[in-house]
């Protein structure tokens, strides 16, 4: 594996691919056929020259970097911004350290790699500047493993156990803050029960990951596939983030193992409920946003989102944009089987009087087909028949 000076090598060289050709364009269109003898004499007098300077000139970006700011004025001022001078001129001392052996941090290095994509971006070198971007992505991985390894004096007895407890977890999610990822897996019913063990329930850090999850998966199909119309991506996006669906991501995560729950919720089978896992999901997603910032969610979230297939909704038997009358819909299918009409079971209500949440479970002839969630009882109704449908392939 590289380390980090000579990933810092490799991504010069790429510079250099990528500027020398704007370099000689620009200073064609200024000198002409001059252009190189002019380029000479933007050096000191003083610097000593390997090799010839136009050998110099195409091995060494340091020198073409050095060229762009003594000939800023004339020549690259009308194309590139200040910030592009400063970049130049960033990139110099990076080059210098470079040559001279100075060892790089990861911290270091992945600036100095965003510097070098910035610089070629403004210039249009796309192919050299696809390839830094790898590079970058690469130590931005590193950088947060490194993050995510507290400093074993800093780390509170409280702090200890958590870690502890949740290891195999945190191998999965490089928590910095283990308090955070232990608040997302604490369920309201734990906390009643233990209301001096715990910092609260996940229900505020839950809110926050349902945000930051339809953010990244807005972001992930507005790539995956372009020039789709806002209605398909919209309909794809809810299939990516549905609750049946986080509840698998979840289960992906065996978080149902770790989650804090009452011992009335345990026996309820609370650990293995679609509804719970799915919201302990959201939870976790917005604990690691605040933890982590949101390039290290997205690193966690897109294999999940890569995992589903969207492109079944154009074969879904139903059509999900007329989902007004699901539950007719789950009647129907209920009849072709010669079942009895589904039932709609009030299982639990969450909040005060002016905010409750309704949790509702279907059951048809006795067995369970699907559960949902709402501030109304006919919308959780409707959740539930959502559900069912989906479990049965027909949506």
């Amino acid at each position: 594996m590289m380390n980090n000076r000579e990933r810092i090598g490799r991504c010069l060289d790429l510079l250099k691919q990528g500027l020398y050709p704007y370099f000689e364009q620009c200073m064609r269109e200024a000198y002409g056929g001059q252009w190189l003898s002019q380029a000479e004499k933007a050096l000191s007098k003083n610097a000593t020259l390997k090799r010839t300077f136009e050998d110099t000139l195409k091995e060494d970006v340091s020198v073409i970097l050095i060229i762009v700011n003594k000939r800023w004025e004339k020549v690259f001022k009308p194309h590139l911004s200040y910030a592009e001078k400063a970049l130049a001129s960033e990139l110099i001392e990076v080059r210098n350290k470079w040559a001279h052996q100075v060892s790089f941090s990861t911290e270091d290095t992945y600036r100095a790699l965003d510097s070098m994509s910035r610089l070629l971006n403004a210039i249009s070198a796309a192919e050299q500047e696809t390839l830094i971007n790898q590079h970058k992505q690469e130590i931005f991985k590193r950088l947060l493993k490194e993050q995510s390894r507290p400093d074993p004096s800093q780390i509170s007895g409280e702090e200890s156990y958590i870690r502890d407890r949740l290891k195999d977890l945190l191998e999965k999610i490089p928590f910095q803050d283990a308090r955070l990822l232990q608040r997302a897996l604490t369920h309201r019913s734990y906390v009643f029960e233990h209301p001096t063990k715990t910092e609260g329930d996940n229900e505020q850090l839950e809110f926050l990951g349902d945000s930051v999850l339809n953010f990244l998966a807005g972001d992930y199909l507005y790539n995956q596939y372009p020039g789709r119309k806002e209605g398909e991506l919209t309909t794809r996006r809810s299939k990516l983030v549905d609750n049946y669906q986080l509840a698998d991501f979840a289960t992906g995560l065996d978080l149902g193992e770790w989650i804090q729950l009452g011992r009335g919720e345990q026996l309820q089978g609370g650990r293995t409920k679609p509804s719970l896992l799915s919201n302990t999901f959201e939870a976790v997603i917005g604990a690691y946003y605040l933890d982590s910032g949101i390039e290290a969610v997205r690193e966690l979230i897109n294999p999940f989102f890569e995992s589903v297939d969207t492109g079944t909704i154009e074969n879904s038997i139903i059509d999900r944009q007329n989902l007004t009358n699901v539950k007719g819909l789950l009647q129907e299918w209920a009849q072709t089987q010669n079942l009895p009409i589904p039932e709609y079971v009030l299982v639990d209500e969450m909040g005060n009087d002016h905010e409750k949440t309704f949790e509702v479970q279907v059951i048809i002839n006795g067995e369970f087909y699907g559960e949902g969630t709402g501030k109304k009882k006919k919308e959780a109704e409707k959740q539930a028949a959502i559900d069912a449908l989906r479990r049965l392939g027909l949506l």
